[in-house]
């Protein structure tokens, strides 16, 4: 998941100074979001984001960013709130030190979150066979604490590349990865081009096929290099290519 709020922050009612955890508040109008995320925090355009635990607060309206290692006044400043994974539900706390305890444990969990390696892979997935799983496993070992990103490509760059539309959708492709017990998470790729979603994943690994080449790959060192992401490219073997492909495989079944 990954959901972004630009705002300016406003002044709450210092319970999380009290804590020992402040917090920069921006208005939320977003009804679907509710507990703690992991996040990354923009204060300046062009500085790299803070890592942070952001509190959805549906009853104030408000989403708290407590900025990790950061300790700078934001009031009426502008910043921009990207939520990456939900840590945990919201619940109601006996006390304040219920609550401190319980904040503390967040934090130690965004860091852990932050603290895995970010490996990237690209393509199609219409079906998922055994060499897609060998690519997915293969991908894991390039980290010892991996996160597995998977890029899901659109329909209309399939059909561009390929000649043909895939047999299924990209929501539905999509949402296949996204219940892999390889994968923790699946975006979809760009609908031109293809450096815009890698920045917003920020990985510190791109996985390559064997047999993935052409204009993206012979441009995606310079490409991320001016992008400002040290990202090592790293090729994967082969695993049965003259069995498992899915060109080669007389039928696949749509997702429904």
């Amino acid at each position: 998941m990954k959901h972004t709020y630009r705002g300016v922050v406003v002044r709450g009612e210092g319970k999380g100074v009290a804590l020992g955890f402040p917090t920069a508040n921006i208005p939320l109008s977003d009804r679907s979001l509710s507990g703690i995320y992991a996040a990354r925090v923009a204060v300046k355009r062009g500085e790299a984001p803070y890592m942070a635990a952001v509190y959805a607060d549906q009853e104030r309206k408000l989403l708290e960013a407590h900025i990790l290692d950061f300790t700078d006044d934001l009031y009426g400043c502008e910043i921009e709130i990207e939520l990456l994974k939900k840590i945990r539900d919201g619940k109601r706390f006996e006390d304040n030190a219920a609550l401190r305890v319980a904040i503390v444990e967040d934090i130690k969990n965004v860091r852990a979150y932050f603290a895995k390696k970010r490996v990237m892979i690209f393509g199609t997935f219409d079906m998922i066979h055994q060499g897609h799983e060998n690519l997915f496993e293969q991908a894991r070992k390039l980290a010892d604490n991996p996160h597995l990103i998977v890029s899901v490509a659109r329909d209309t760059i399939v059909k561009r590349i390929k000649g043909f539309h895939p047999k299924n959708t990209e929501l539905a492709r999509l949402a296949a990865l996204a219940e892999h017990p390889h994968v923790d998470e699946a975006v979809l790729g760009d609908a031109e081009g293809y450096i815009e979603h890698v920045l917003d994943a920020r990985p510190d690994i791109i996985a390559l096929g064997y047999d993935q080449e052409g204009e993206f790959v012979q441009n995606l060192a310079d490409d991320l290099k001016a992008a400002g992401l040290e990202t090592s490219i790293i090729r994967l073997q082969s695993f049965e290519p003259e069995k498992y492909k899915t060109s080669k495989l007389a039928f696949i079944p749509p997702i429904l």
